[in-house]
Parts: structure tokens; C-alpha cells; sequence
């Protein structure tokens, strides 16, 4: 009777701890829709304005960052003048004229998203997301060993269905409890962090950029901050690319040492003692008194 009584609670434990691993889980991959909502909720404000100008006032102001195309102003006629070559008795003015020239630097959204992607990683953000594709424009961008194994499985399986709604299988070491959105997102688990991934669609205004080399816009072929060989052969419909997340994932274990407090411990250790007596006792008179 006894061994029949530890064995129910030794089941009734473990499944109690499978099924906490797998609520953490399936938390930690909507975490990772979350972020991955955010990122495309960026790229569709930076969208609606057709992306985003940095103003810079000053020939000598630090650039804002990574950039497209740069257009400079001069506040008033005079200042143009200065700045076409325009000479003046008073040196003074020339370099005012300078310190007072505008610059916008245009971002696109697809930038804007890195740039917020750089700042959630500067600022030790415990969620950390970037864009990728098969082959970029930009060699940072470039994906790493399981961003690889993402696209492989989303195309593969847009490729599989023609087209159609894709239906990706999550990685073995996910969970049924966390089920996927259709032809979205495939993720796994890894030296305890989730890898995340959810596929980026091309649409038609993407190809303006990425449709051909011979067809993408002049400040993309001679920006050499471009220059990583790829990015290009974009299909309007197709998953092209992936917004990438990575964040730690929570065990029963960890969670437990970490939110219950070792006088709590105590306590149950007591209180299990004490059930564990309680049920010794029972047994042992049920079985003096059938004797």
C-alpha cells in the first residue's frame, strides 16, 4: 500500500513539473510572438509615413546612424551662396552659414526596425530581436546557423503547399501547448534560450529595392554600407525573410528557486513529512488490527 502511495505521488509530481515546463514554454513563445509584433508594428509606423528623415543641423554633427539618402539645406539665400563657394569679406559668416546647414537622412522602415533592434540590445533588453534573410544587403544582417534552418523549413513548406496558407511544424524540442500561426513562425529551444522566428512576406513595394540589382534605385548601388552581395530576387508573396527573437526561457526548476523562499521550502518539506507519517501510521494500524 505504501509503495502504491509513493508511486501516485511520485506520478502526480512529475506530472505536475511537465506541465509547468510546458506552460513556461508556450509563455515564452507568446513572449516571442509579442516581440515579434512589436517589430513588425515599427515597420508599419516608419511604413505609413514612407519612412522616417534624421535631422542633423551643423557640417560638423555626428551622423545619425545608418542611412539611405542624405539631402542638405541652407536656411536662407545667403547661406546657399556660402555653401555653392560663395566667398565673403567676413570669415565669420561662412563658418556661421556652416554651422547652420540642415541635413535629413532618410531611413527606411526596414532600418528603423534594426536601429530598434540595436537599442533593445544596447540596453541589455532580456528580448532581443533582428532582421534577417537568406542573403542581405548589409553582411550584419546576415543569418546564423538556426535563422538558416528557419527560412529552410518556411519555404519549404510554402513550397509544399504552392502557395498556399503554409502550415511550418515547430521544432521537436517545442510543445504542443504553444500551437504555431499558419505559414508564420517556427522556433526551438536552445542552451536554454527560445529561438524565434516568424517569416517576413514580401509585398510589391518591397521589390522596389530587392528585385534586381540592375533595377534597384542608384543610392543602393553605390552606398557602401550595402554592399554585402545579396538582397536581392525578392517574389511579391513569397517569405522572403525573418524577424528573428531570442529570449530566455524559464523551467520549473528556475522558477521555483528563484520565487519560493527557503523558509517556504521548510515548510513543505515539514508538511510533506508530515503527510508521508500520517499515511505510514494508517497503513501500519490497518495492518495490526487485520492481524
Amino acid at each position: 500500500m505504501g509503495a502504491l502511495v509513493a508511486l501516485l505521488v511520485g506520478a502526480l509530481g512529475t506530472a505536475a513539473w511537465l506541465t509547468g515546463d510546458a506552460l513556461l514554454l508556450s509563455r515564452s513563445v507568446n513572449e516571442g510572438r509579442i516581440v515579434a509584433d512589436m517589430a513588425e508594428t515599427v515597420g508599419r509606423w516608419a511604413s505609413q509615413y514612407g519612412g522616417v528623415h534624421a535631422r542633423t543641423q551643423g557640417a560638423s554633427a555626428a551622423l545619425p546612424g545608418t542611412f539611405l539618402t542624405r539631402s542638405v539645406y541652407a536656411g536662407t539665400d545667403e547661406d546657399a551662396g556660402f555653401l555653392q563657394g560663395s566667398r565673403s569679406e567676413r570669415r565669420h559668416d561662412e563658418r556661421g552659414a556652416m554651422e547652420r546647414v540642415e541635413a535629413y537622412h532618410w531611413k527606411n522602415p526596414a532600418l528603423i526596425q534594426r536601429e530598434v533592434a540595436d537599442t533593445l540590445l544596447a540596453s541589455g533588453s532580456r528580448a532581443q530581436y533582428r532582421l534577417t534573410a537568406r542573403t542581405v544587403l548589409n553582411r550584419n544582417n546576415a543569418p546564423n546557423a538556426f535563422e538558416i534552418e528557419a527560412l529552410d523549413a518556411l519555404q519549404s513548406a510554402f513550397q509544399r503547399t504552392g502557395g498556399a496558407s503554409v502550415q511550418p511544424t515547430p521544432s521537436a524540442a517545442a510543445l504542443p501547448l504553444a500551437q504555431p500561426k499558419a505559414g508564420q513562425e517556427y522556433w526551438k529551444v536552445e542552451g536554454g534560450h527560445l529561438l524565434y522566428a516568424r517569416a517576413v512576406v514580401a509585398q510589391s513595394s518591397c521589390l522596389r529595392c530587392h528585385d534586381t540589382p540592375e533595377k534597384a534605385p542608384e543610392f543602393l548601388r553605390v552606398n557602401q554600407q550595402f554592399n554585402g552581395g545579396g538582397g536581392f530576387g525578392y517574389k511579391a508573396g513569397q517569405p522572403v525573410g525573418l524577424i528573428s527573437v531570442k529570449l530566455p526561457v524559464a523551467t520549473s526548476a528556475n522558477l521555483l528557486r528563484d520565487s519560493v523562499p527557503v523558509a517556504a521550502w521548510g515548510a513543505l518539506a515539514v508538511a510533506l513529512a508530515a503527510g508521508l507519517g500520517v499515511v505510514y501510521l494508517g497503513v501500519g494500524g490497518r495492518s495490526r488490527a487485520q492481524g
